[in-house]
């Protein structure tokens, strides 16, 4: 039986984020099937290990197969660790595993020298990454956004010099060295077309990327609900999420505003629950911002409990400022049948046609008239709940996968890889 290891850039159990989430449910299904399967996640930085590890501890286990590396933080320019000692003994873990196949769900903690090493070392082995946003191409946190706030459609040395400050020389050498990273990997994946679109605009071979959503458990078929039960809900909006500042939430909370500004009296109470976030934690990161009476902070919640939660809410907002790409918000919406309301421009503009609303995004005042062109209507909700198809489950996508590690089979036969080049 062949080796399967799973290599994340952080681990669910002490970060909820869509990336690692998505290669954890990865891991787990091909766990289930009693197939063989280590996962290996990072923690973020040094705060982070602070946090979580001993002062000399390097790794905690969840599992006999199941582990969280210590980061200790890393480039994210170069995507290279600072102290050689670092990529060591992550090269060393990683190496020892023995993997017939490495799936990378992202690079960032890992680092871009482990891969070129684990490539050399491991010639024989099928390499796939997941691209899950634009780190390789954007050296702004992968989100293609200026600093100014401004979206960016396409990245330039000069276009990105003047964004980040650096000379026009250093994004020529980036781009190299990030296009030379990627060609480690037999094969990539992208769970949009947005995406694979981007990247192949940017200087990825067409052919090389494979669209395949992230994998996602279903529950029951969803029930029935009375005429009442759609008209409460018809009123209850939600977020899901976290507070940084891509995810637009401060644009919700303006939106809420300029609703309470129009002194209605609605039929149906309207109510905007933020799930994932504190209040706390808002006002830290806005502390300008006054709350509408409209809106709840709920906090955190498990994971496994988030499509449940869904289901209780007419919509699911997401007004994310930035691309995104596939934000696991928008399968787990569907899954929930709940419909969504969300930012028009990439991933969430594709996963979302047909069975959503979409706003201009970062505009409170288009967010609010979104929000009120459906508040209140059952026949709206209803006609919209009827458009939701299911998400790919983790069974779908454990088949796609294994047809793109065939297709990387196949191109390691008919190319071979840099690192059996750098062995020969």
């Amino acid at each position: 039986m062949s080796r399967t290891v799973i290599v994340s850039h952080s681990h669910p159990n002490l970060r909820y984020g869509g990336g690692e989430v998505a290669a954890y449910r990865q891991f787990q299904h091909l766990l289930s099937l009693g197939q063989d399967v280590h996962f290996v996640g990072s923690t973020i930085g040094p705060e982070d290990s602070d946090r979580f590890f001993g002062p000399s501890q390097q790794v905690i286990s969840f599992g006999p197969r199941d582990f969280c590396l210590r980061g200790r933080g890393m480039d994210g320019f170069t995507m290279e660790h600072a102290d050689i000692r670092d990529e060591d003994w992550i090269f060393e873990f990683l190496l020892a595993l023995r993997g017939d196949v490495y799936h990378f769900h992202h690079f960032w903690n890992i680092g871009a020298g482990t891969i070129r090493r684990l490539r050399t070392a491991l010639p024989d082995s099928k390499f796939i990454c997941t691209l899950h946003e634009m780190t390789a191409i954007c050296a702004n946190h992968g989100q293609m956004v200026k600093r100014s706030g401004e979206l960016c459609h396409a990245s330039s040395e000069v276009s990105c010099a003047s964004c980040i400050a650096r000379p026009p020389i250093d994004f020529v050498l980036r781009k190299a060295r990030m296009q030379e990273m990627l060609e480690q990997f037999d094969h990539l994946l992208s769970p949009s077309e947005f995406l694979r679109q981007r990247f192949e605009d940017w200087g990825v071979t067409p052919g090389r990327i494979s669209v395949i959503e992230n994998g996602l458990d279903h529950l029951a078929e969803i029930a029935s609900e009375t005429a009442a039960e759609m008209q409460v809900k018809s009123g209850r909006f939600a977020f899901f999420g976290q507070a940084t500042p891509t995810k637009g939430l401060d644009v919700l909370v303006r939106a809420a505003a300029l609703i309470e500004a129009r002194d209605e009296t609605f039929t149906v109470p309207l109510s905007i629950e933020i799930h994932g976030v504190d209040r706390d934690s808002f006002s830290r990161m806005w502390p300008d911002l006054e709350i509408p009476a409209s809106v709840h902070f709920r906090g955190r919640y498990r994971p496994q409990d988030c499509i449940d939660i869904m289901r209780g809410y007419g919509w699911i907002i997401i007004p994310s400022i930035w691309w995104e790409n596939s934000p696991v918000v928008i399968q787990e919406a569907r899954a929930a049948g709940t419909p969504m309301i969300a930012s028009d421009i990439g991933g969430m503009a594709e996963k979302t046609q047909g069975w959503g609303l979409q706003f201009r995004t970062a505009d409170p005042a288009a967010l609010a008239s979104a929000i009120l062109s459906v508040h209140g209507d059952v026949d709206i909700l209803t006609d919209y709940r009827s458009r939701i198809t299911a998400p790919l489950d983790l069974a779908g996508f454990a088949a796609e996968w294994g047809e793109a590690c065939d297709i990387a089979f196949d191109q390691m036969q008919e190319i071979p890889n840099i690192g059996k080049r750098m062995n020969a």
